[in-house]
This record gives C-alpha cells, sequence and structure tokens, in this order.
C-alpha cells in the first residue's frame, strides 16, 4: 500500500482533498451485525463517550473488510483525530496493540497528526516497522489542519466533520455543513479533479442528504438547524433549512 497520502486528508489550507491510493473503492462485506455495532459505537459516542466504544470502532477497522471502501476513511479519521485530542492519556492503550492491518495503521498515523500528536505517530509507525522514509516523512511533517475551520472542498470533508462531531457532540461541525448548502462557489476550486460546478453540487447534495438524515436522532443536529432558521433573514434559505426538518414547525 502506498502510504502517506492519507496524512493529506484533512487537507492543507490551500490543497484539495487527497483520495487514497492503494485501497480499494469496493462495497466491502460487512454483516449486519458488525455494522449495528459499528454504528452503535460512533452514533452514540458522543452521548456517552467511553474507551470501550472507541475499542469497538478500531477492532472493527481492523477484523473487517471496511476500509477497503474510500469513502469510510474520512469519517473515521475525523472521529480518531477528536477522539485522540480528547484522549491523550489513553492513546498509548489504544496504539499498543500490534494486530493492526495496514490500512488501519493508515488511519491511526493520519488521525494522530491531525489531532497534533506527532511524537505519538511516530513511536507507533515504528513499532509497526514502517519504512525509513515514511518515518522521515512523519517527523518532517507540520500538519497546519485545525478540524474546526476545516475547508470543505469535496464531499470527504464532510463525512470527515461528521465524524468529528459524533466524537465530540459540538455544534461547530454541523454549522460548517450547513454553510455548505449556501456555498455560491467552491473553495480554491483548481484543485478539484472533477469541475468546480460538480463538486460544489455534490457538496450541497451530501450536505443535504447527511443533515436530514441526522436531525431527527441527534437533537444537537436538529437544533443547530433550528437556530439558523431563526437567524436567516432571508426567505429561500429558510425554506431550504425548513426542508431539512419535514416533521418540525420551525419558524
Amino acid at each position: 500500500m502506498k502510504r502517506l497520502l492519507l496524512i493529506l486528508l484533512l487537507v492543507f489550507p490551500n490543497s484539495a482533498f487527497a483520495y487514497v491510493t492503494g485501497v480499494d473503492d469496493i462495497d466491502p462485506h460487512i454483516t449486519q451485525d458488525e455494522q449495528d455495532k459499528f454504528d452503535a459505537a460512533v452514533l452514540s459516542y458522543y452521548k456517552e463517550p467511553t474507551t470501550a466504544k472507541v475499542n469497538i470502532v478500531l477492532d472493527l477497522m481492523n477484523n473487517t473488510e471496511m476500509l477497503r471502501k474510500k469513502t469510510s476513511w474520512p469519517p473515521l479519521v475525523g472521529f480518531l483525530t477528536v477522539v485522540f485530542g480528547a484522549h491523550k492519556d489513553h492513546v498509548m492503550n489504544w496504539m499498543s496493540r500490534n494486530d493492526y492491518n495496514t490500512y488501519a495503521e493508515d488511519v491511526i498515523v493520519a488521525a494522530l497528526l491531525h489531532a497534533k500528536l506527532k511524537e505519538s505517530a511516530l513511536v507507533f509507525a515504528q513499532a509497526h516497522h514502517w519504512k525509513p522514509e515514511e518515518i522521515e516523512h512523519i517527523r518532517e511533517y507540520e500538519d497546519p489542519v485545525d478540524m474546526k475551520t476545516l475547508v470543505i472542498v469535496l464531499p470527504g470533508h464532510i463525512d470527515t466533520l461528521w465524524g468529528a462531531f459524533f466524537a465530540s457532540g459540538d455544534e461547530i461541525y454541523v454549522e460548517e455543513i450547513i454553510n455548505v448548502l449556501f456555498m455560491k462557489e467552491l473553495p480554491m476550486s483548481e484543485t478539484v479533479d472533477m469541475p468546480a460546478p460538480t463538486a460544489l453540487e455534490e457538496n450541497k447534495r451530501l450536505a443535504e442528504k447527511t443533515l436530514t438524515y441526522y436531525a431527527p436522532d441527534h437533537p444537537a443536529v436538529r437544533e443547530a438547524i433550528e437556530r439558523r432558521i431563526k437567524e436567516e433573514d432571508e426567505g429561500v434559505r429558510k425554506l431550504i433549512l425548513r426542508q431539512l426538518l419535514p416533521n418540525q414547525n420551525s419558524k
């Protein structure tokens, strides 16, 4: 596998989302039981954060094929970045197991770097016998990413912010996703492989879909949307936001 491209997953402020090579973009074979365990651990984490839930996530990353699908990486990096940053005292325990698969190793190193835990990333990479040039790349890397000000360029960024939200419950990530609905142009569109209008519309589609999906079961999401409805002066923008809450009487 070609390592370290994932380190750019959350991007420099002036670059686009880095798609990861070496990963099969397949529909992985995940049993319903495995999917249910994963969803329960991640989606409920911010309501009741426990190390047991993190262990479940790490086990499933390692012992299933979920990481063979590229779209599973961004939310996991977002989730683990916030978890690692908030629980530095427990990071060594999570790192100490020696049976991680290659994909899981890359996700963990990326999350450690984005959590500003470079020394831990180096220890982990060395313990898992990464090549000298890969370790040197980590040593030289200075990560500029602040998850709370992540520039959303492609849909993977939205998934990353959802991962960060479920790790923290912080509505700031929801606010950033809401903002996508009203973007008039794609930030730094010259760095995106697909045509800018296509990427912009895809971002809006995913933002709308995920906000609508999560709002019913997550009060923080619903409240962030309702707050924006009250703040908006423009009728069209209010209408767009109200459509995310079809069963609500938001005004």
